[in-house]
């Protein structure tokens, strides 16, 4: 990669979050970066801007001269078709998503450790990262959420490993070839990418297909989307390393609460053993594992209220978040605050939100993130609510009557633990300041 300082890459949406944590990266293995983004401001831009200048405000077609590739987020593609922009790089054939460019371009010589599964990818991706780190091997990482150490969604590091979250959506994660793939679960999600749950294990075959070197494959047994991939997986060449959350036992305490993190953790363990990391020292580092940001975060409390805010937009992993935070908070009175993503998803997803909030005093569903979809299919938030069969749960499509109605009704002692993976994360913020 001596010649990377001779290629320009120009990134579209430079203020995304996943989009912001690769140019970072690629900026740092000496390629020549510059990017734009709709938005003057995001979460991201500053760390961004520290490191990279040109950075343009809009889209415009003359942002690409002298430019060789064009990296973009997958939502491009289908947002962003008539942009000039995006016309003049497709014209110019150059470009490509940045799932594409980690895999071509930023994982090119290096051992990729790739961890996928419908749920628990950026916790067990950071828990990864953190133990190669604390190793001693000096990882470059990327995920999907904050790490407060690294200062954003990635690492920069000189050492041989590269460990990165592998999302399915899009069949993003096809760009990647690892040497070792950690899976912690699958289950059917994304309908508007994938049309039932045997498209989504022919994904994960092919991701498996997709596996590179010493070929390792570490699973949880006890998944039952994972038992099926393995029954129509050719497992010839591949080094099976199976963990099981109902069967080993953690020695030791977590400070990240629930049993899905458990799970989460088995995983690491099974992959220290297998790179030969001492006992003694994965322990050390999952015990003192703090979290990524967004998953089950205390972001502050005001007049005795305790907000937490969490990424949970998929049934299972709303229940699973329900069930850590009751976890530590046996006594207390939990709001479950839900932003449901998508229209049509929901719609293939309503069946699963039976007893989803069992483990929550009082569920709020407020207004559905459209996110893709141009109609509603039906859904609304008070059928989510209907769904649940919770019998304290009440649907609000506006969100000033939904901020009213909090204001109103919490008091001190309360935790509000506010889920979504659309806006639902101002919703936390502006609750904690109200």
């Amino acid at each position: 990669m001596k010649n990377n300082n001779r290629l320009h890459i120009h990134f579209m949406g430079i203020g995304g979050s996943g989009v912001s944590g690769v140019s970072l990266l690629a900026y740092k293995e000496g390629f020549r970066v510059s990017g734009c983004d709709l938005e003057r401001e995001t979460p991201y831009l500053p760390k961004v801007k520290k490191y990279i200048s040109d950075i343009y405000v809009g889209h415009d077609a003359s942002h690409l001269e002298g430019v060789d590739l064009v990296v973009v987020s997958p939502a491009v593609f289908f947002q962003s078709a008539n942009n000039d922009e995006v016309i003049e790089a497709k014209k110019r054939g150059i470009l490509i998503t940045w799932q594409e460019f980690l895999g071509k371009y930023l994982h090119k010589g290096k051992k990729v450790i790739a961890v996928a599964g419908t749920h628990g990818k950026s916790t067990t991706t950071a828990m990864v990262g953190k133990l190669l780190e604390d190793a001693g091997l000096d990882p470059l990482v990327s995920l999907g959420a904050k790490v407060e150490k690294w200062g954003g969604s990635t690492r920069f590091g000189k050492g041989k490993y590269f460990v990165t979250e592998a999302d399915e959506f899009f069949d993003n994660f096809l760009n990647y070839h690892p040497e070792i793939i950690i899976i912690n679960n699958i289950e059917f999600d994304h309908p508007d990418y994938f049309k039932d749950e045997e498209s989504v294990l022919d994904s994960f075959r092919k991701f498996a297909g997709n596996l590179r070197g010493g070929k390792a494959l570490i699973v949880n047994e006890d998944d039952p989307g994972v038992k099926k991939l393995l029954e129509s997986l050719d497992l010839n060449n591949i080094r099976l390393i199976k963990y099981n959350p109902k069967k080993d036992n953690l020695r030791f305490n977590l400070k990240v609460p629930g049993k899905h993190n458990i799970a989460n953790a088995l995983g690491v363990i099974a992959l220290g053993k297998y790179l030969g990391i001492k006992d003694s020292l994965v322990e050390k580092s999952l015990e003192s594992f703090t979290g990524a940001g967004r998953r089950m975060e205390l972001i502050g409390e005001n007049k005795g209220i305790k907000i937490y805010d969490d990424y949970a937009h998929h049934p299972t992993a709303i229940a699973a978040t329900l069930e850590g935070l009751r976890e530590i908070y046996p006594k207390n009175r939990i709001w479950a605050v839900a932003e449901a993503h998508g229209f049509k998803r929901t719609k293939a997803l309503i069946h699963k939100y039976d007893g989803v909030f069992d483990r929550a005093d009082i569920v709020i569903i407020g207004p559905i993130f459209k996110a893709r979809d141009l109609e509603t299919f039906g859904i609304t938030e008070k059928l989510i609510a209907k769904a649940s069969k919770h019998k304290n749960a009440r649907a609000f499509n506006k969100l000033n009557e939904m901020f009213s109605y909090l204001k109103k009704n919490l008091v001190s002692g309360d935790i509000v633990l506010v889920m979504g993976a659309g806006k639902s994360n101002l919703w936390a913020q502006k609750l904690l300041r109200k």
